[in-house]
């Protein structure tokens, strides 16, 4: 089960497994919206798995220059034993996008969906492209990710991402989760989640950290899992915010609850480069 809802002595809890994110089994179906500066030659890879296995592919305005240049003309796909399929739907104001390639993808049949609309951000407009679509194919999507910020250095834009999340959270029930290099965040609605932490990343320093973040509003926290848990406590700005936490689990990785009073930001690091820790870690693990 992923991003699944149990009952809990009467409570419903949300269950999270980012794993499912970073490294999703073909099972797992997705959405994923690639957006402009999301993808480089660093996580070209990682995006390339993602791609492959997601059930729809949305490219925003300036997002298909790369896609084209790192991911489709050099056909980099091997990466991932799967040809490189074309996006579903091209989003956007088109003021980044390469006029050929907006031609060229929309003679391939790709989708060419404008949103001119100047008072949301192309990511905001994307994620409602996606939930329409999602409706509209009757697509069974577990979540959406979204590729951002691998070579972004801009703080403005971190912010915007953060308020979609926060705007999406109330357009779609799907969860929509974003990847911006080694970290993974996404918004936790009032109530009780429970959080699986995999072995490798409580077991590796560089992606054992985490968060939670209030953001427009305070919200009152409980917490498990955590190295410096939360008890009925206030998190706001001006105040206390859970930054720079980390996990007290065992070697074999669990579970993280969080239960609060209204949503929350959830940031945590995930493994960009898996393959050479898991292996090692497998290794450790078997005695060899």
């Amino acid at each position: 089960m992923e991003n699944g809802i149990e009952e809990k002595s009467n409570e419903t809890e949300v269950f999270w497994q980012p794993e499912n994110y970073y490294c999703p089994r073909p099972e797992v179906h997705s959405a994923v919206i690639l957006l402009n500066n999301g993808i480089s030659e660093a996580n070209v890879k990682s995006v390339l798995q993602w791609w492959c296995n997601a059930s729809l592919r949305i490219c925003v305005d300036g997002a298909t220059n790369h896609f084209h240049h790192l991911m489709w003309q050099q056909q980099g796909a091997a990466a991932c034993h799967c040809p490189c399929p074309l996006p579903d739907v091209i989003s956007g104001d088109f003021d980044s996008i390469q006029p050929d390639l907006l031609k060229l993808y929309s003679a391939e049949g790709v989708t060419i969906v404008p949103t001119p609309d100047q008072n949301e951000t192309d990511f905001t407009k994307a994620v409602r492209v996606a939930a329409s679509l999602i409706r509209e194919r009757q697509t069974s999507v577990n979540h959406i990710l979204v590729v951002a910020g691998s070579n972004n250095n801009r703080f403005d834009h971190v912010l915007a991402i953060v308020a979609t999340l926060y705007k999406a959270y109330q357009i779609t029930s799907t969860p929509v989760v974003v990847v911006w290099g080694g970290s993974l965040f996404w918004v936790l609605g009032a109530g009780r989640h429970r959080i699986q932490v995999s072995a490798e990343l409580c077991c590796n320093p560089s992606s054992s950290w985490c968060g939670l973040v209030p953001v427009g509003q305070a919200a009152t926290a409980t917490t498990t899992g955590l190295k410096w848990n939360l008890d009925h406590q206030t998190l706001a700005f001006g105040q206390l915010v859970s930054t720079s936490n980390t996990y007290q689990l065992p070697p074999g990785g669990g579970d993280v609850t969080v239960t609060t009073s209204d949503p929350l930001l959830w940031t945590m690091g995930w493994m960009a480069e898996p393959g050479p820790f898991k292996r090692k870690y497998s290794e450790l693990q078997n005695g060899f």
